[in-house]
């Protein structure tokens, strides 16, 4: 018999491998592979601990709320009246115009305004989960050739090229799927914690449709962002190679696109991240303080969620080109 056609697992690697040969002379069925590849993903006790603890760390944070507000304003008028009378007072001293500065620009309100806080609040959690969502990818995406069990894997599966995508798509569901279940829990907690410790008041037709396209988009960042992840860890086959990469970037994104004009200025992740996940576009220049230079001119670049989209793709397809080129025409030892 030829070797093609079959394949003699011993049990070690037939534990290290469910994904064995389902039928002589080819690869496990497609959805075979998906499934194998789901365990495979979904087994290590630490990836299955964070996926508890994300929902329920998005749960708490939401609940919070309805300790760290209070729908009493007395205090927070009186405090408000102290500082206008100072405000007043000093610029009585000083010669200081008032303009139209008054009571109310003083007054912290204590209360949950569910139609102003909660875009700020979905965007704190949406943002945790991109992190959590990068370190995922890299993790499940460069763990496998550290152990150098993907020798296994890919004698089970010739086709590279299928073992690359399915991982990739696994990879980005299952933190697209994580981050759902986070904004799903998380709003409910908000609407409860305006109806007994603020105001639900203006939570109209427009206003819950900004805040699902937030989530929507949200959603597909996360997704995005475990999938640069991913790529990242199979073009260095190194996850703490591939964490250094993140980190570096993180620490030097700033020198790099700061003071190379308004435009490019924008395109660093932050401000990528800030377009996809912001309910409204930036600052309009008629709203602004700033004055001059290219910080400034940033400001009043008015990057949509499309350009935020757009400017993500331009860093995400060549990491994932490279790491598929890598994946299956370099040599997997």
């Amino acid at each position: 018999m030829n070797a093609v056609d079959h394949v003699d697992l011993n049990p070690v690697d037939q534990a290290l491998n469910p994904v064995a040969p389902a039928r002589r002379g080819g690869a496990p069925p497609w959805p075979r592979l998906l499934r194998a590849e789901l365990h495979r993903l979904t087994a290590p006790p630490a990836v299955r601990r964070v996926a508890v603890a994300l929902p329920l760390l998005a749960l708490a944070f939401g609940l919070s709320k309805l300790f760290t507000h209070s729908p009493d304003t007395g205090p927070a008028l009186r405090e408000a009246d102290v500082l206008y009378r100072e405000f007043l007072d000093q610029a009585a001293r000083t010669g200081m115009p008032t303009g139209t500065i008054g009571r109310d620009d003083f007054f912290d309100d204590p209360r949950y305004l569910m139609e102003s806080l909660s875009f700020g609040d979905l965007r704190t959690v949406l943002l945790g989960l991109c992190a959590a969502a990068v370190v995922f990818g890299i993790v499940t995406g460069g763990a496998d050739w550290a152990s150098r069990v993907m020798l296994t894997l890919t004698a089970a599966e010739p086709r590279r090229t299928r073992l690359f995508l399915t991982r990739g798509l696994l990879v980005g569901g299952l933190a697209m799927a994580t981050a759902a279940l986070c904004g799903l829990l998380l709003v409910p907690c908000l609407l409860l914690a305006a109806q007994l410790r603020g105001s639900a008041a203006g939570l109209d037709g427009p206003f819950w449709a900004a805040l699902v396209s937030q989530f929507l988009r949200g959603v597909v960042l996360v997704g995005l962002l475990a999938l640069l992840g991913y790529g990242l860890a199979v073009l260095t086959r190194h996850v703490p190679a591939a964490l250094a990469i993140v980190f570096l970037y993180l620490a030097g994104a700033d020198r790099i696109f700061g003071g190379r004009g308004p435009r490019l200025a924008e395109y660093d992740m932050d401000g990528l991240t800030f377009a996809v996940l912001n309910e409204k576009p930036v600052i309009p220049m008629a709203e602004s303080d700033c004055i001059a230079g290219p910080g400034c001119g940033a400001v009043h670049v008015d990057l949509t969620s499309a350009d935020g989209f757009v400017g993500i793709l331009l860093y995400l397809l060549p990491v994932l080109a490279l790491a598929l080129w890598r994946s299956t025409r370099t040599d997997v030892g």
